[in-house]
């Protein structure tokens, strides 16, 4: 699936926005844009597994995401649409990234879990947020022996939105220099090499729609013929 985003007038934040299911259906990512004024609010949600309750809960999170961060904040769609988990008998784990674009600001970001924000500054690719996984906790904290384990658990994700809180979610501010911010599940981060990323993003740096649909395309099964459901938002600000 691929829907255009296109602004709403000239000098607009443009965005691009695609998905592509995995190799094992439903899909059970979710992706929402919601804009105000110039303000342009954004939020990808990844679900654990392919329950039907993991997809619902995927599809509906991401627009209370969007709207709540649009009038109180990011910090306060996460926690909202966090509570929404209790409302299944088997709460649903997802990670969410969200983020919140206006031209003459900075780019702030709000996530928990291992949903990603990366920014492109015209030169270099750069992540933004931080993995809430155990792998990343041994990076951190393990030391070296204990490193070289880590990424034997980055799938292995301390927490998700149904734990959401003002002590568990994560949040950062991309200067308003960099004008391409790209939100991401982890089927674009896990199976596209950074190579590749960099290369899309210098191809497609000013056609946002280009580069999201490029993504999810580039997306590679791993050597079991696996591939995760794949979902990007791409923000570019105008030129000022």
């Amino acid at each position: 699936m691929v829907t255009n985003e296109s602004p709403v007038n000239a000098g607009a934040i443009v965005v691009g926005r695609a998905q592509r299911p995995g190799t094992e259906r439903p899909c059970a990512d979710g992706a929402d844009v919601q804009r105000r004024g110039t303000m342009v609010c954004a939020a990808v949600v990844d679900g654990a597994g392919h329950r039907p309750d993991v997809v619902r809960y995927a599809a509906l999170a991401p627009s209370v995401i969007t709207h709540i961060g649009a009038a109180a904040g990011g910090l306060a769609g996460l926690m909202t649409a966090g509570q929404m988990a209790t409302a299944y008998d088997r709460p649903p784990h997802a990670s969410a990234v969200y983020a919140c674009m206006e031209p003459g600001h900075p780019t702030s970001l709000h996530w928990i879990g291992d949903s990603r924000a990366y920014g492109w500054d015209g030169a270099a690719l750069t992540q933004w947020s931080t993995d809430q996984t155990m792998g990343q906790w041994l990076r951190t904290n393990g030391g070296a022996a204990v490193e070289l384990d880590a990424e034997l658990h980055d799938n292995w994700a301390r927490l998700g939105l149904a734990q959401a809180s003002a002590a568990t979610c994560r949040q950062a501010q991309i200067p308003e220099e960099v004008r391409l911010v790209l939100l991401v599940s982890d089927g674009v981060s896990d199976q596209v090499d950074t190579e590749t990323w960099t290369a899309l993003c210098r191809v497609h740096q000013d056609a946002p729609q280009d580069l999201a649909d490029a993504l999810v395309a580039a997306a590679e099964e791993d050597c079991e013929g696996y591939r995760d459901d794949c979902t990007v938002i791409a923000l570019l600000l105008p030129v000022a």
